[in-house]
């Protein structure tokens, strides 16, 4: 019997917590734009602090555009960290006191190759994995 593969679950991919922001705008030309506290990040989807009655407009199905951006600790601003994606919300959490804030599950789907390898590394470089490594660093 093989063994088991740690990490293996439900999740498509794991959920990397960081410290980041969202610019989300909807999409239509929609002008109003809102900066979010993004609290965890996947290879498909990111979790965006805020509640219903801050962000009306963000209910489920709606589709919007985000560009996730922060920086790292000590370097500044990081220009390799401004991912643009298209995305679209698929759930309203009500959160859970203590543990995480309300906000919003939402599908993303980087706009280019360029923007998913930006993804990659920044879920690479938030892990502590690095290619080719089996452990943490």
């Amino acid at each position: 019997m093989p063994p088991e593969q740690p990490g293996r679950g439900k999740r498509k991919s794991p959920r990397i917590e960081v410290y980041a922001q969202a610019e989300v705008r909807a999409t239509g030309g929609v002008p109003d734009i809102a900066i979010m506290a993004v609290r965890n990040v996947s290879a498909g989807g990111v979790y965006l602090e805020g509640t219903p009655d801050d962000y009306p407009e963000l209910r489920p199905g709606s589709e919007i555009e985000i560009v996730i951006f922060g920086s790292e600790e000590g370097r500044g601003d990081d220009p390799e960290f401004n991912i643009i994606c298209n995305a679209k919300v698929i759930r309203i959490d009500p959160g859970f006191a203590g543990k995480r804030p309300p906000g919003f599950g939402v599908t993303i789907e980087p706009i280019d190759q360029e923007h998913k390898e930006r993804l990659t590394n920044l879920l690479l470089r938030a892990s502590g994995y690095r290619v080719g490594s089996s452990r943490a660093t």
